[in-house]
């Protein structure tokens, strides 16, 4: 990494050009030339820094899941109420709140998101950078889990609602829409919801 302020902000120049050039062009569109052309920088510029573009897509993906993992998580890592009925009320309002930064992650830049999905499986390094990150995700939904007082198995809970969330919203956002983001929304949260709270828990409130 470099330490110089030219050099910092070369290197940052060239990853937020890949960026672009990754959501504009897709994987292989965008080469090392093209993300330095960017960048305006020299073709040699980008292999001072980076060994290929894979090497700069894994930093990208890196970056981007753990910007959405923080503002999600931050989202329910709180202290919730004892009611029951009140939590259930603010636990939906979480995941309403989850949701809609889930999609508008994913609608942000479809271009980019739906390159780093392609390369994930043909990329294992990519992979391993990705499924890091979701382990510990995993890892705190289940924490979450807990707090809300999930008494079933709070890991593979964790595992469906992920799963859930991820694979709705890539459908949605990323394939061909069949409801508008609103009736999306909510019958994700309910379906969340049900999923995330104990079983003891057979009736909720009214979202109304």
């Amino acid at each position: 990494m470099p330490s110089q302020g030219r050099a910092v902000r070369t290197r940052a120049a060239l990853v937020a050009a890949a960026e672009r050039e990754f959501a504009a062009r897709g994987y292989a569109g965008a080469t090392a030339k093209s993300i330095a052309q960017e960048a305006g920088a020299a073709t040699g510029s980008f292999y001072q820094y980076f060994t290929s573009k894979d090497d700069v897509l894994r930093e990208l993906a890196a970056a981007r899941q753990e910007a959405l993992i923080e503002r999600a998580l931050g989202l329910v890592e709180v202290a919730v109420p004892v009611d029951a009925a009140t939590l259930a009320r603010d636990v939906r309002a979480r995941l309403r709140a989850v949701i809609d930064a889930v999609v508008a992650y994913h609608a942000g830049d479809r271009g980019l998101h739906a390159v780093i999905t392609e390369r994930r499986h043909a990329d294992a390094a990519l992979d391993a950078v990705i499924a890091a990150g979701e382990q510990r995700l995993l890892e705190r939904i289940a924490a979450v889990l807990t707090r809300w007082g999930h008494t079933g198995d709070t890991a593979a809970t964790a595992f469906v609602l992920l799963a859930t969330l991820e694979g709705t919203v890539h459908a949605h956002v990323l394939g061909r829409p069949l409801f508008d983001d609103q009736r999306l929304t909510d019958a994700l949260v309910e379906a969340m919801l049900r999923i995330a709270l104990p079983s003891k828990e057979t009736s909720w409130p009214s979202s109304s």
